[in-house]
Formats: structure tokens, C-alpha cells, sequence
């Protein structure tokens, strides 16, 4: 979106979305942290069941965040969201977009998150923090895979419905 005609609500989301993305990024790459600087020397003591539990658990997790951002951000989502607003000025129709982009951007992040703190759990428990890294790269790669780019959602939706 160039950066001379874009609404500033589109702009002001965006910026937010950043800010609260890379505090996501920098809570999960901290729990990661934590578990290796306060490692008890003591022997693992869970079950190789429950370790299966956690991984499945994270996968599934991961899966579905995946799911939720790729189908609020779908090509059909976006305009079905762009066309409901139909009736405002176009300013505020970018507006109103850009404002209904937030949540399908924070729900997954909350549960890429979710799949880190299993991890820290797991590792915890086990009193092993490699148990963690499987945990934390899933998290850390679908989150910064769901970097925030609103501008480009709202142009590419724009353009997609004045083509049509």
C-alpha cells in the first residue's frame, strides 16, 4: 500500500499488531530461555506417554493456528469482509477492514504461544530442556510466519474486489 494514500487507522493497526507480535515473539524466545538457565540437574521423571501427549498436543495446536490464520486470511474471507462494509466512504471501508484484520491475526499468535508454553511445561515436569525445542520451533516458526501485513491484506483485497 503506498504509504502517502493509506488510512491512518490502517497504518495505526498495523503498527499495533507489530508491537504486540514481536512481544509474542520475544515472551516465547524468553520461555525458551528460562528453561535452560534454571535446569535442575535432576533426572527426568515422566513418562515417554506424556512427553507423546504434549508433542501431539503442540501439533494439534499448531495445525489449528495455522487453520485459523490461513482461513480468516483467505482470499474469500477478506472480501467477504471488505463487501460488508459496503455503503461507507472508502476510507472508512479501508478503516473498517483493517480493524477487522486484528483478531484473526491475535488469536493465532495467542496459541503459536500456547504451543511454546506446553513446552516450557513439559520441559519443567521432565527436568530436560531439550524437551522444549521441538516446542519452541514449531511456535517460533508459525509465528513468524504470521508476521502482521494488514497494508498488503487491505490493498490486495481492494484491488481483488475492484477487479471483480
Amino acid at each position: 500500500m503506498d504509504r502517502k494514500n493509506r488510512a491512518p487507522s490502517v497504518a495505526k493497526n498495523q503498527s499495533a499488531l507489530k508491537i504486540v507480535w514481536f512481544a509474542l515473539l520475544l515472551a516465547m524466545f524468553a520461555y525458551t530461555a528460562v528453561v535452560f538457565v534454571f535446569k535442575s540437574p535432576e533426572a527426568p521423571d515422566v513418562r515417554e506417554n506424556v512427553k507423546a501427549a504434549f508433542l501431539l498436543g503442540g501439533a494439534a495446536l499448531g495445525v489449528i493456528s495455522l487453520f485459523i490464520y490461513r482461513f480468516t486470511l483467505s482470499e474469500k474471507s477478506l472480501r467477504k469482509k471488505f463487501l460488508s462494509t459496503q455503503g461507507q466512504k472508502p476510507g472508512k471501508r479501508l478503516e473498517e477492514l483493517s480493524n477487522r484484520l486484528l483478531l484473526p491475526h491475535v488469536v493465532p499468535w495467542g496459541i503459536n504461544e500456547t504451543v511454546v508454553l506446553l513446552g516450557f511445561v513439559l520441559a519443567f515436569l521432565s527436568k530436560n530442556p531439550q524437551d522444549m525445542i521441538p516446542f519452541s520451533v514449531i511456535g517460533i516458526i508459525l509465528h513468524i510466519y504470521m508476521y502482521p501485513r494488514v497494508e498488503q491484506l487491505v490493498e490486495r483485497t481492494k484491488d481483488s474486489v475492484q477487479d471483480a
